[in-house]
């Protein structure tokens, strides 16, 4: 099991790789994301030698706030062109994976239109990462209603598509987390994996134990059940705010993992 964290956006990205390498994590999650990572307007080879520098892995993320579900079709065609630019990112600083979020459908589109529309810009994406040696996963989203259902149609359509599961997203099902589900369906393909708490009723990004009310995450037991199915790739700790937050979640992942063998 190798543990990373994801830059913030808004601090400059040099600084963020020295902070990640200092502090004892393996990778870098690398968000493509304005205004601090841009695609446009950053030095990406710089960056490619930093992370190398830092003694780091990296795995890049596409930035979530592309619209690849936006009614108009060339707002919909400039976000994937914005896709496609984050996998070349991936190429320039040496990372094997890049991953992106799942956003659904434009509203007027029938299902089966839906899953059509993901297989055509998906099986794209996939193609130009193969082209240059990248890996694309697709990360389930917060919304949970019926999205295990359109990822394993989606997923069944995209043969070589990968799965970036987020057991925090999965935490906000109405009753109980859905990771045993989703590895049950589509463990195969993950590739990837971001943790962080909520009340399971909303994406915090806290710390482990935080949540004061609510159904709070058993971290002891969703790494369980990631070992169960042979886990024991890479984890972000996605926690956000203070830093101090983001190392003692890492601590306590890694204080966990061997008894959750």
């Amino acid at each position: 099991m190798r543990l990373g964290a994801m830059n913030n956006p808004r601090r400059d990205l040099l600084d963020e790789i020295a902070w990640i390498g200092a502090h004892g994590f393996d990778y870098i999650d690398l968000t493509v994301e304005a205004p601090g990572a841009a695609p446009e307007s950053t030095d990406w080879s710089t960056v490619g030698r930093a992370i190398q520098d830092a003694g780091l892995g990296v795995i890049v993320h596409a930035a979530p706030y592309l619209p690849i579900h936006n009614p108009s079709r060339q707002v919909r065609q400039a976000a994937l062109d914005e896709l496609r630019r984050t996998v070349d990112v991936a190429q320039v600083v040496g990372a094997s994976l890049c991953t992106m979020h799942f956003m659904g459908w434009p509203h007027y589109l029938q299902e089966k239109d839906g899953y059509a529309w993901y297989a055509q810009l998906l099986g794209i994406l996939v193609r130009h990462g193969q082209e240059r040696g990248v890996e694309i996963a697709m990360e389930n989203g917060p919304y949970t209603r019926h999205q295990h259902k359109y990822f394993n149609q989606i997923f069944h359509r995209v043969p070589g598509l990968k799965l970036l599961y987020d057991v925090g997203h999965g935490n906000l099902a109405p009753t109980r987390s859905l990771t045993r589900e989703y590895l049950f369906s589509l463990g195969d393909r993950l590739a990837h994996v971001h943790m962080s708490d909520n009340d399971g009723r909303a994406d915090q990004h806290l710390p482990f134990g935080a949540p004061a009310t609510g159904r709070r995450l058993d971290l002891l037991q969703e790494l369980r059940t990631l070992r169960s199915f042979g886990y024991d790739g890479t984890i972000t700790v996605e926690v956000f705010g203070e830093r101090a937050w983001l190392l003692l979640s890492a601590q306590r992942i890694r204080e966990l993992w061997p008894q959750a063998g």
